[in-house]
């Protein structure tokens, strides 16, 4: 049934081709985006929100359009697969850097996270359940963490101790 989300053409994709599409796109575009949440947020945008399919146009010039879709996938779910296994301290400063890099103001990207819940479009399509509710648990976690408390400093204090936190 999974698979069928993702298909949409009489032509199955060559799995060989959606293993070096997913190659090409990490050694050559993912190594770009620093942070899982920065990767994490691009690889949701290449998904089209009507659809579900993946597309990315100069993939598009070079494979199949069931290729790219097959392969973005992929590295999707890789990319959300390692976020969700990340400790948490590990996620937060990641969210942090995130924020960051999005040269906003960090206290109304919490309240707006919070307020509509965007990051639930962040996962995969096929995820399993279970790392969805925890990775939903997680953000609510490092929002409520990040709106109640003044971590902001401490958690990119290098000489900061983890344990010391309130």
């Amino acid at each position: 049934m999974a698979d069928e989300l993702f298909t949409n053409s009489s032509t199955p994709a060559n799995p060989e081709e959606v293993e070096q599409l997913a190659r090409d796109f990490k050694e050559r575009t993912l190594v770009g985006v620093h942070g899982q949440f920065s990767r994490l947020v691009y690889m949701a945008s290449l998904r089209d929100y009507n659809t579900g399919r993946y597309h990315h146009f100069g993939l598009e010039s070079r494979y199949a359009p069931e290729v790219v879709n097959k392969g973005l996938h992929q590295c999707h779910m890789e990319i959300f697969g390692e976020l969700v296994t990340l400790p948490l301290k590990e996620q937060t400063e990641d969210l942090l850097n995130f924020f960051e890099s999005l040269k906003e103001d960090k206290t109304r990207l919490v309240m707006v996270w919070k307020r509509l819940k965007s990051y639930q479009i962040l996962p995969p399509e096929g995820c399993h359940p279970l790392a969805r509710d925890l990775f939903d648990k997680n953000i609510e976690i490092m929002l409520r963490i990040l709106r109640e408390t003044d971590l902001w400093p401490l958690l990119h204090d290098p000489h900061g101790d983890a344990d010391d936190l309130p």
